[in-house]
């Protein structure tokens, strides 16, 4: 008996050939086992447990009509062929569309139902699917996604492959990388699911299930992949809706469903795999193997029965012999960052992914709705096309910044109101404008107008609240050096300062014994956890130290408690959880120093869509959670600077030059630049284009054309993978919205001569 097997790769993240081979030669001795490699540089090659080697040219040079020709012959005469390479199985559905009796793969009706990341053919069984977004999806709706989630999400490729993303720089560029590795933009991103990683193994032919298998990893390498594990029957829980769900499918091969159990028992189905897993050895070692039933049940042939070696298994590194026929190839020319051949891909695999786009062979196998997102205009509020048309830009200087007027008045006449329906008689909630977000004094105005406090990080900018129509007592002294520059320091009281350091509020409380310093409201800023500022609480010597700095704080200043993380780079919900923590340790230090919190400072560092889509009722629990911890609590000041500056102001930049391509204009210059756009790396912008011919105003959608800046830096890239309007000419104008807040501030004169 011949039986062929692929996926004989053997590095740090295997393939599952040479598991394979090892149980079918328990099984089987006398079969004939043919390893099918296109990559002399397999390790796994030298297997001895392998009676010959089939070696294919690399998938970038391989005849695949003529290979087809001659696996189908081999299959009539009467082999066997189990793949371990799940494109080679695409390819193989697609040759043979309705399977083939000795072809030990699913057939492609199989494989378009489990497809990433629904995995609609296994709905029968108990698990959810984490939720996802399929990333040609406009970029604001996919940083929206990652903000939702924590930043705790994942970039899957199409059929394998996944990088944790720790943030929007990241993301843009794993996602270039996996787009180019794997000649799609059909990509996705999934959240993360913290749990104990699981898997349900299972061989079936023709819908009938042969064997199936349980294993809970017990160690893992640096990617994530098994190195130990526990295998015992598939639970109770799973065992009928697995049978139905693979009869409905008429599976025929291994597959393994991957699997996260969070810390409520709940199990989540990250993907399926149409193949036998790296460890299915593993399970051969607890008596389950798997590849020796399917081939028992295709072939009719009785199988040996393995022995029972416990039900768990771990892996060791083996040096073998290799073979005379193949000896070793000698290593490439060695380059930087060089660690000899031991790629992911050594035979060409992603190769085979390009073939396969350019063959049509994968269609309907991602989404199939991904045709009808694809090119989806980002959506703008109304009110930014409304302020962008009181401008006249056919003669407007560029690059330049463009003030939103009735948008900027329009999100702090909300804030202010909102402010004003919270507050209750036991509670004044008030908002404080961050001036460092954007000095601008058309902001700070209209920040005193909507009712807000001033909140100043340097003396400086004290001095421009007060120049915008401020009071002393409307503003608030912050941050680590915010007694700078020297000499400004109003004589008449402020409203509070908060202090960010022991030094800090060492030199505060002497401010105030020699009666230089005036303030309301005397209080502390509390370290959020992966933050620099504000007083450390993470050790008992640190919560003592604070505890008998306070004691010198004149019993008549009120005192108040400060917290600050940004949501939009921790997420909305993780930002919840933090707010709950902090107020926890605010607890602490009142119940400490016998000090009463008279004032909590929450600082947010909100997205806009974030702050403005939480509805009153949230921030209302918010408060409530407030007096819980805090019952003294009467001031409740919030800090949502960004979520007001951000949609503020846009900038505008002319195109200069653009080369037409053969299909499609790959690289537009403009003379707008990071300069302009700092923030780029870290927040998706919303464009427009507005047409000088016509007046039109278009949203952009992703595409493939780069927006390259007026700078002579290679970073210089102010948008990727856009898609131009059709007529797009020079002279046309492309507004960046969002660019109020940082992108303002943190502007600089750069290439300006």
């Amino acid at each position: 008996m011949d039986i062929y097997l692929s996926g004989l790769y053997s590095g740090t993240n295997p393939q599952p050939g040479i598991g394979i081979a090892r149980s079918i030669r328990q099984a089987y001795p006398t079969a004939r086992i043919i390893g099918v490699e296109y990559s002399n540089r397999c390790s796994g090659i030298h297997w001895d447990d392998l009676d010959h080697i089939w070696l294919q040219r690399p998938w970038e040079e391989l005849a695949l009509d003529l290979y087809a020709d001659q696996i189908k012959e081999r299959l009539d005469n009467g082999a066997f062929w189990i793949s371990s390479v799940d494109l080679e199985i695409m390819w193989l559905a697609s040759v043979f569309p309705e399977g083939h009796e000795r072809l030990l793969t699913p057939r492609m009706s199989s494989l378009q139902k489990i497809a990433k990341p629904e995995v609609t053919g296994f709905r029968e069984l108990p698990l959810q699917v984490p939720p996802f977004i399929d990333t040609e999806k406009p970029d604001w709706d996919l940083h929206r996604f990652c903000r939702q989630h924590g930043w705790k999400v994942w970039l899957k490729g199409p059929y394998y492959e996944a990088v944790r993303t720790y943030g929007w720089d990241s993301f843009q560029n794993v996602r270039a990388i996996l787009s180019n590795a794997w000649s799609t933009d059909r990509l996705f991103l999934q959240s993360h699911i913290g749990g104990y990683e699981e898997s349900i193994c299972f061989a079936a032919y023709e819908g009938e299930i042969v064997g199936s298998v349980y294993m809970r990893k017990r160690e893992l390498t640096e990617e994530g992949k098994t190195w130990a594990g526990s295998v015992t029957e598939v639970p109770q829980e799973f065992a009928a809706g697995l049978r139905k769900a693979v009869a409905d499918l008429r599976w025929t091969g291994g597959a393994e469903l991957e699997m996260v159990r969070d810390t409520s028992g709940q199990a989540w189905l990250l993907e399926c795999n149409p193949r036998f897993p790296a460890w299915i050895h593993g399970g051969t070692i607890s008596g389950h193997n798997l590849p020796a039933l399917l081939i028992e049940k295709a072939s009719g042939r009785p199988s040996l029965r393995p022995a029972i070696n416990g039900n768990e298994f771990t892996r060791v590194v083996l040096e073998i012999p290799v073979k005379h026929d193949f000896p070793l190839p000698f290593l490439p020319e060695p380059f930087p960052g060089a660690t000899g051949h031991s790629m992911k891909h050594p035979a060409g695999t992603l190769a085979l992914a390009k073939r396969l786009q350019e063959l049509s062979v994968i269609e309907g196998n991602a989404n199939d709705n991904s045709d009808d997102k694809k090119g989806e205009p980002v959506i703008v509020p109304a009110s930014f096309i409304e302020d962008l048309q009181s401008y006249d830009f056919n003669n407007i200087e560029t690059p330049s910044f463009v003030f939103m007027e009735s948008t900027a008045a329009s999100v702090f006449q909300r804030a202010g109101r909102m402010a004003k329906e919270l507050t209750t008689k036991e509670v004044k909630v008030i908002n404080a404008y961050s001036i460092k977000t954007n000095p601008d004094e058309k902001l700070i105005k209209l920040a005193l107008g909507a009712g807000f406090l001033a909140e100043a990080i340097s003396l400086l900018e004290v001095q421009k609240a007060l120049q915008a129509g401020y009071r002393t007592d409307q503003v608030i002294l912050n941050g680590p050096g915010k007694w700078w520059p020297n000499g400004l320091l109003p004589a008449k009281p402020i409203r509070a300062v908060f202090a960010d350091s022991i030094p800090d509020l060492e030199y505060t409380i002497g401010l105030i014994e020699r009666n230089q310093l005036r303030s309301e409201i005397v209080g502390v800023r509390l370290r959020s956890p992966g933050s620099r500022f504000g007083i450390s609480l993470e050790t008992p010597e640190h919560l003592a130290t604070l505890v008998e700095t306070l004691k010198a704080l004149p019993a008549e200043c009120k005192f108040g408690i400060h917290f600050h993380m940004a949501s939009s780079n921790i997420g909305v919900k993780q930002w919840w959880h933090l707010y709950e923590g902090m107020l926890r340790w605010a607890r602490s230090v009142e119940n400490l120093t016998q000090r009463r919190v008279y004032c909590l400072d929450i600082g947010g560092g909100w997205f806009p869509d974030d702050w403005h889509s939480e509805s009153p009722d949230r921030f209302g629990r918010a408060i409530q959670t407030a007096k819980k911890f805090l019952p003294h609590v009467q001031e409740i000041v919030s800090e949502p600077g960004k979520a007001m500056a951000q949609p503020a102001n846009a900038v505008a930049m002319r195109v200069l030059e653009f080369e037409n391509g053969e299909n499609e204009i790959k690289e537009v210059v403009v003379d707008g630049s990071i300069a302009e756009l700092p923030m780029n790396f870290f927040q998706p912008h919303r464009i427009l284009h507005f047409s000088t011919r016509t007046g039109d105003w278009t949203p952009l959608a992703r595409g493939n054309t780069r927006l390259l800046g007026r700078l002579c830096m290679e970073h210089d890239i102010v948008a990727s993978n856009v898609e131009l309007p059709p007529a797009l000419s020079k002279g046309d104008i492309f507004v960046f919205c969002d660019a109020g807040a940082y992108d303002r501030s943190m502007s600089y004169v750069f290439g300006r001569g």
